[in-house]
């Protein structure tokens, strides 16, 4: 399977749309962990429930950098430079060649950095492409045979995989000091998505729970409240989101705008991995009933006219961020970099926004970090992955600077206690505590290296079904399997 995944990673990438219109994370992510079958156990324990408890995180110390020379320097690679930016709260505001990489707004943060002794040996290089489109891959791939390795390898989730189950190329974070018991405070989801073999491959700053985002004015006129807690009632579960959204046509608005926007919602409702991979390597794609919900789901909302039938990230669909719709299903990112409508326009919804947890726990988008397998300083890469993702004070100075929702119970309880987050596009509305509730609900435990690939040819699927060009939810289905299979042929398809 190995030596399929490195290519099939990133032509499954090509199929990702990129946020640029947001200015904000990239589409969803490809998931974890390729499931490899196991003789079914007479019982299943169930996994814990995740919980807002925080626990007594293990440090880390601080490497000593005396005695270093030039030959314990290190390139951190970044797409955007975002990342780039974010290790600015480390290292201070420039690198070891004297770049710039705090972002503008964020300097008191990064002049704040605990540790500016460490950034003569850090070489921040931002590349200036897509995360998702496969060029990114290409790039760092190149780098490792170059003089400038990729010690530092930062990854949209999209595409997190391709790194993250590849040993050549990147190494168990294990192996270089960073415990589970330090990154003991991360939300559950993200340590399952970045678990490769028992090996901990990635960690990241960031979680992204999803929500429902909605228009207030339009929940006061026709529910009678815009509270939050009223409004959850509403779409608690699927049944009452489809009773809210009768009371939504009556009225004159339309529940969603498109029906693929739940799509990232059912997405994550998994109770099965979709791709399979048997002790002798073949792997095999087993579409469970969660496909058939997202077909079905999208049918639904297309005939029912609940949406205004637009396609996600399409004109129309972002238009009516200031139109007649009453909501989306949303997430940390979206809130701040998405539906943050000109304030000046005459439609203007700037403010008229709140989010509720909504029906289901999903996430959509995210970053992750991994370490190259061969870099020259692993102390260095290991601390610097532990102060970006496991110092709870480094990761309150990031949703503070960047309202990015951090990976990081500790920070996010004392974020909640601070009353930090509240936002002029929620009319005030602080969304930390939702998003803290919603990141608990977030399974990932079935997520797999193809999950991307497989969502896109659902989406074809589902707009095939909503057009008329096949006729049945079966036939649906049978379109994405042959589609896979004439894109991955050594797939096995039940």
């Amino acid at each position: 399977m190995k030596k399929k995944l490195v290519g099939v990673l990133l032509s499954a990438a090509m199929v990702v749309s990129s946020l640029a219109a947001c200015g904000g994370s990239t589409e969803e992510p490809a998931a974890d962990n390729t499931q490899t079958e196991e003789p079914a156990a007479d019982t299943e324990e169930e996994a814990p429930a995740d919980t807002n408890d925080v626990v007594a995180a293990a440090t880390m110390e601080a490497p000593d950098v005396s005695g270093w020379d030039a030959s314990k320097e290190i390139y951190a690679y970044s797409w955007n430079g975002e990342s780039n930016q974010w290790l600015s709260y480390i290292i201070g505001p420039t690198d070891a060649d004297g770049n710039k990489i705090v972002a503008d707004g964020q300097e008191e943060y990064a002049e704040a950095a605990p540790h500016k002794e460490l950034a003569p040996f850090v070489h921040c290089i931002n590349l200036g492409v897509s995360g998702t489109d496969g060029e990114y891959q290409k790039l760092v791939d190149t780098a490792f045979t170059s003089d400038k390795y990729p010690s530092i390898i930062p990854c949209d989730d999209t595409v997190a995989l391709y790194y993250i189950q590849d040993d050549d190329k990147t190494l168990d974070l294990h192996s270089v000091g960073l415990t589970d018991e330090m990154y003991a405070n991360a939300y559950q989801y993200t340590k399952d998505y970045a678990n490769w073999n028992g090996q901990l491959k990635g960690v990241t700053p960031q979680a992204t729970p999803g929500n429902f985002t909605y228009r207030a004015s339009i929940a006061k006129e026709v529910l009678g409240s815009d509270d939050p807690a009223d409004v959850q009632a509403a779409v608690a579960d699927w049944d009452k989101f489809y009773e809210t959204a009768d009371k939504m046509k009556a009225a004159g608005y339309a529940m969603l705008s498109g029906p693929d926007d739940v799509k990232y919602a059912l997405m994550d409702q998994r109770k099965s991995p979709w791709v399979t991979v048997a002790a002798d390597g073949s792997e095999t794609l087993t579409l469970d009933d969660s496909v058939k919900d997202i077909i079905e789901s999208e049918k639904k909302l297309y005939d029912g006219d609940y949406t205004k039938k637009t396609s996600m990230w399409a004109a129309e669909w972002s238009a009516n961020f200031e139109g007649d719709v009453f909501g989306y299903f949303g997430c940390t990112w979206f809130v701040y970099w998405c539906i943050a409508t000109s304030q000046d326009s005459a439609t203007s919804t700037y403010g008229d926004w709140r989010v509720c947890e909504g029906p289901v726990g999903y996430h959509w988008g995210g970053s992750y970090f991994t370490i190259g397998k061969d870099t020259p300083n692993p102390e260095l890469c290991a601390y610097l992955m532990y102060e970006l993702c496991c110092d709870k004070d480094i990761m309150y100075n990031i949703e503070k600077g960047t309202s990015n929702f951090v990976n990081n119970k500790e920070a996010v309880t004392q974020i909640i206690a601070d009353g930090i987050g509240a936002s002029d596009i929620l009319g005030g509305q602080n969304p930390v505590e939702t998003w803290a509730n919603s990141a608990l609900q977030i399974d990932l435990s079935n997520a797999t290296y193809l999950d991307n690939a497989i969502m896109a040819e659902i989406d074809k699927a589902c707009q095939a079904y909503n057009s008329g060009e096949v006729s049945s939810v079966d036939d649906a289905i049978k379109m994405v399997k042959d589609n896979m299979k004439k894109a991955y042929d050594y797939l096995n398809v039940e």
